[in-house]
């Protein structure tokens, strides 16, 4: 499936599309998002990886990344979409199983509320941690960490350069 025929079934919802090393990567308004990837997941049956990346400025708000796959003819297709802060997303667990995990590690480290998911819920994060981490303006601490198996971590400002 090429970008052409994406955008002729939904000319609306293509806000941009970046070609770079061979790969595209469309922005969709979030109103279209589920009919997008809906009718993408006939042609990309993986769901490679779901990310996000926080942003402060020109508002606070989230880029939700989806790195989609086709075992079949190897093509791939990143689609992206921009959420305010703290707004709700929906899920795509019904279209990808595996992304029960990767919607909860958005939540626990980005605060992404995924609507519809089936145990939304922190995965890395204690269920007391307070904030999420990876959003730019979450403070920058040293946390104490209780690893399994006696597992002792490393302080990081003892392991950065000129810090000791």
């Amino acid at each position: 499936m090429n970008t052409t025929e994406i955008k002729e079934q939904f000319p609306s919802a293509i806000v941009s599309e970046v070609l770079f090393l061979g790969e595209t990567t469309l922005e969709v308004k979030k109103e279209h998002l589920n009919a997008v990837l809906t009718f993408l997941k006939n042609s990309f049956e993986v769901l490679i990886d779901l990310t996000a990346v926080d942003y402060l400025t020109p508002v606070k708000r989230t880029k939700i990344v989806y790195w989609l796959h086709n075992p079949t003819n190897f093509n791939r297709l990143r689609i992206v979409v921009f959420i305010e802060r703290n707004e709700p997303i929906s899920s795509v667990t019904h279209l990808w199983k595996g992304a029960e995990w990767y919607e909860r590690e958005l939540f626990d480290l980005f605060g992404v509320h995924f609507e519809g998911h089936p145990d939304l819920k922190r995965i890395l994060l204690p269920d007391d941690w307070e904030g999420h981490p990876l959003q730019r303006d979450h403070a920058l601490v040293e946390e104490p960490v209780e690893f399994l198996h006696g597992v002792k971590p490393k302080v990081p400002s003892k392991i950065i350069c000129g810090k000791h």
